[in-house]
């Protein structure tokens, strides 16, 4: 028997409450940003970014993000939580560079530990 594990922690959003408040907003006259229509809550100073999007700014493939978020990987630096809406995963993109520059830092830190030339020329 095989057990599935989910994406969590995922948020989820009220479909219904979401839409009730972008029909409001509509009705005041306001334009919401293109997120909102997407079921996205508002962000400040950051956008968001899809699978493809996270996976272009992560530098690896789409799959590899889904097979993280599944096993809650990679272990050194666990890739942060979607939110998710209609099946779809999202990040705000400060999320996605905060973590390429963090695994990257881990990762060159690592690199030059193991590299007897790196411990040599300091």
């Amino acid at each position: 028997m095989t057990i599935s594990k989910s994406t969590s922690p995922v948020e989820i959003v009220d479909l219904h409450e979401h839409l009730a408040a972008l029909r409001q907003a509509l009705d005041r006259g306001e334009r919401p940003p293109a997120g909102a229509l997407l079921g996205l809550p508002p962000l400040d100073n950051d956008v968001w970014v899809d699978i493809a999007g996270a996976a272009a700014v992560a530098g690896v493939a789409p799959k590899t993000i889904t097979g993280w978020l599944s096993r809650g990987q990679p272990k050194r630096l666990p890739f942060p939580a979607p939110i998710r809406i209609l099946y779809r995963l999202y990040w705000p993109l400060s999320a996605i560079e905060s973590w390429r520059q963090n695994y990257t830092g881990q990762q060159d830190t690592n690199d030059h530990a193991s590299d007897p030339g790196a411990r040599s020329a300091s």
